[in-house]
């Protein structure tokens, strides 16, 4: 198809839409007293910007993005723009983009004037200088010889790069179009929002066709992606493409189990109407005779083109594939057989320039052959051979975790899916980012982006339209509603057992996660690895955090030693404390006052020794050791003012004991102890054995008993006045039943975030996170992808929330809710 995307259509690439309803135009003056007001005559895009300083460090860090760090627009939103870097908007503030020539953009900035808007006193290397022009009063602003021209013009402040163009705006030459205003005025709650004039669309090396008019859109992005969506609008007044779509229903695309993994990109467009869609391409492209070609088309309902190193393809998706083999028998003729498929000559090579230009210009697709419902159309033989051997090696698109990660972004069923693959989209992005020659964009690399998507699904007058592009290491799945992804940090190895989230006062949320080497990782929130740490062996169970001087440290015992470490890595002294007998069981952490005033309990087989935050043994504990095995690590509860630690050993005696290992309560039965840890439930010890009973111990030692009436997948938790039990698919939260799905489920885990209680949990197979909160409610954006169980911890601020799981093998993932 040619290069789908030219200079012309580069916002569209990296901009997608929302609605803008045309009007006239108006030639009068504009009243002041919006921001709208002030936008530049003939303005390219116009960025609306809710937080300024948030949008230049997130467009930094940003992987793709800031690969373009000397180039334009890019250096207008970094803090590298020497003027730009200097405002402190406290509102919604706009960016202008004016297109001034083929290499060169000019940017207009407005805000409303505020006190600390703009303030220069401190800055070194500055010249101020009023000017007058054409009776109009001006500063020229020269900063580390970089010039703008500001203005404050009724309370609002603006400054551009360009002389002409704020010598314009002070003499009322603004944008005035009526459908600007109104696309201006649609209401979002997106902070970062654009609106573009309609641009032109390189169809091929040699045509260029109108496509839309004004759109808009919000953008989301992430350190690993670039994601929008939106809507756009076609004019009937002049021929656009977009318009050829018009009274046809979107069907679903299905080009991705066709395009093999090593093509440089693809196009689909649908039609549920064949005859109407060639009448309106026909009216398009300005002809009147028709081509006779419904009786192949009619049984179809998807088209597209894919390019590939060794040459193009075009290929068909039928709804009937014996009807659309019978259309096409006249056209063909064995030519011959590869891997049982046979490969036929085309007659028509020209058949799909003809009825579907400009969407498909080339005239070479002389070798036909079907896989399943597709009909596949190739230049040469050898191009075929390719296209059947990914096919049945299922080396498609669908097959990759990129594409199914992107996938979540975009509908079923569209009009037009562009796919730009294996970094090929430099032509875009550098109309984007106005990149001055090829050898500029020739230097940037683009190989960890896979692909980029765009996509158009018609709906009366408008399109709505998504955009995903995103890095390959970014694996999960998009958010919505509440929740979007930090961070996705692909580690050197495998991870073993499940990350967790560490909580410092001071430095927000921190990532802790060991891999198959036992190396440990300490992580920040934007997904930077501060430290790592080689360890001895496996961490048992789960790090805890505890306080220790003021700082949050982390506690945990492998099976040959017992750790604390402060959030740099650093051992705490008289650790770490080393064991020549084996640890059995994770390190159990009690705090009987809340005070800091910690008791490390360690287990090695029948025994159990108890440390202070010092890694000093604790003199005065009477039990040293059971009788026989111990099977779970040691729990702390209390009950009124009496403190319990509570002893399971594997010959089934419950040991419930004082603060100082004494025995508090005699339990006079022997019970077959399950995984799930002994918990407090109405004042009573809770026991929940194998056999699936559920016994009640009181404090005096009375045992109550009840058989359950469960699966084989139960677990039980409590925290407080917080119950939560698993049967099989169904959740209960203090009674409220929520039926998951069926699949396999992690243990559901409680959290303590911001004083309210949340429970998670995963299903392994199709990998989603699931959280709720104590009254039982999905929260909003959840389902989310991930393979692991999931920890939830306080994020960067009064009440955000983070959460961290597995991706696919060695990937940390960071939401935040």
């Amino acid at each position: 198809m040619g290069k789908i995307f030219g200079k012309q259509l580069a916002f569209l690439l990296f901009i997608p839409i929302l609605l803008g309803i045309f009007g006239s135009c108006d030639n009068t003056p504009p009243k002041t007293g919006t921001l709208m007001d002030f936008v530049p005559e003939n303005t390219s895009v116009v960025f609306k910007i809710s937080n300024f300083e948030n949008l230049q460090a997130d467009i930094q860090n940003n992987s793709l993005l800031s690969k373009f760090e000397k180039t334009l627009p890019y250096s207008f939103f970094t803090e590298k723009a020497a003027l730009l870097k200097n405002l402190h908007p406290t509102s919604q503030s706009l960016l202008c983009i004016n297109k001034v020539n083929d290499s060169v953009s000019a940017y207009t900035y407005i805000s409303k004037q505020t006190k600390n808007l703009f303030q220069l006193d401190s800055l070194k290397n500055k010249t101020i200088e009023t000017l007058t022009l054409d009776e109009q009063s001006f500063q020229r602003i020269t900063i580390d010889k970089e010039i703008a021209y500001s203005a404050i013009i009724d309370s609002t402040f603006v400054v551009s790069s360009s002389q002409q163009i704020l010598l314009d705006i002070l003499n009322r030459k603004t944008e005035r179009n009526e459908t600007f205003k109104k696309v201006f005025n649609l209401p979002s709650s997106n902070e970062f929002t654009a609106l573009i004039r309609g641009n032109k669309v390189a169809l091929n090396d040699s045509t260029k066709a109108a496509f839309t008019s004004w759109s808009a859109m919000d953008i989301a992005i992430t350190p690993e992606s670039f994601v929008a969506s939106g809507i756009t609008l076609a004019t009937d007044s002049i021929p656009q493409l977009l318009n050829v779509f018009e009274d046809q229903v979107p069907q679903q695309n299905d080009a991705s189990a066709l395009v093999p993994t090593d093509a440089l990109g693809a196009v689909s467009f649908t039609f549920n109407d064949a005859e109407k869609f060639q009448k309106n391409l026909r009216k398009f492209r300005g002809e009147k005779e028709a081509v006779q070609t419904t009786g192949i088309f009619g049984s179809v309902s998807e088209v597209g083109s894919i390019q590939l190193k060794v040459g193009s393809a075009v290929f068909l998706k039928s709804i009937d594939a014996a009807l659309t083999a019978d259309a096409l028998a006249r056209y063909v003729s064995v030519k011959n057989s590869f891997r049982e498929i046979d490969i036929k000559s085309f007659s028509e090579p020209q058949l799909f320039q003809k009825t579907f230009s400009p969407f498909i210009t080339s005239k070479n697709e002389n070798y036909v052959f079907q896989l399943e419902n597709f009909f596949v159309f190739t230049e040469s033989e050898i191009t075929a051979q390719q296209i059947i051997s990914d096919f049945q090696n299922n080396n498609t698109l669908k097959s990759t975790s990129y594409f199914k990660n992107t996938a979540t972004d975009l509908s079923s069923a569209s009009s037009l899916l562009i796919f730009k693959m294996k970094g090929e989209f430099s032509e875009a992005i550098s109309g984007f980012f106005n990149v001055k020659s090829s050898a500029e964009i020739d230097k940037i690399s683009f190989d960890e982006f896979p692909l980029a998507v765009l996509q158009f699904s018609y709906d009366r007058n408008f399109a709505h339209v998504t955009l995903s592009c995103k890095e390959a290491g970014a694996v999960a799945k998009s958010v919505s509603g509440t929740v979007s992804e930090k961070f996705n940090l692909k580690l050197d190895n495998a991870i073993l057992g499940n990350p967790q989230i560490f909580n410092n006062q001071n430095n927000g949320s921190n990532v802790v996660v060991q891999d198959v080497t036992n190396k440990l990782y300490f992580i920040t929130e934007s997904g930077k690895t501060l430290w790592s740490k080689n360890l001895d062996s496996p961490i048992l169970g789960a790090i805890e955090a505890v306080n220790i001087s003021g700082n949050k440290n982390l506690a945990f015992a492998t099976k040959d030693a017992f750790y604390i470490l402060d959030r740099n890595g650093k051992e705490a002294k008289g650790f770490p404390v080393k064991f020549k007998d084996n640890v059995t069981q994770p390190l159990s952490v009690f705090d009987y006052d809340n005070n800091g005033n910690y008791r490390f309990i360690i287990v090695q087989g029948k025994e159990v020794l108890m440390y202070d935050k010092a890694g000093k043994t604790v003199k005065g504990f009477g039990f040293e050791k059971a009788k026989s095995k111990i099977v779970q690590s040691p729990v702390h509860i209390r009950m009124g003012n009496k403190d319990y630690i509570v002893i399971a050993e594997e010959s089934g005696k419950l040991n419930i004991l004082s603060r100082v290992g004494k025995p508090r309560v005699s339990v006079s039965k022997n019970f077959n102890f399950a995984e799930i840890p002994i918990a407090e439930e109405d004042n009573t010890f809770v026991v929940i054995t194998k056999e699936n009973t559920k016994e009640r111990i009181s404090q005096d030692g009375k045992i109550s008993s009840q058989k359950l009436d469960i699966g084989t997948n139960y677990w039980f938790a409590i925290d407080g006045n917080v119950k939560v039990t698993l049967d099989d698919n169904l959740l209960r939260i203090n009674g409220k039943l929520a039926e998951l799905p069926l699949g396999v489920y992690t243990k559901p885990q409680l959290f303590n975030v911001h004083r309210n209680t949340y429970i998670s949990i995963t299903e392994t197979q199709e990998k989603k996170v699931y959280v709720f909160n104590k009254n039982g409610d999905l929260l909003n954006g959840f389902p989310v992808y991930g393979t692991s169980a999931a920890f939830l911890g306080e994020g960067n601020g009064n009440s955000s929330k983070n959460l961290v799981v597995k991706g696919d093998e060695g990937n940390v993932l960071m939401y935040s809710l």
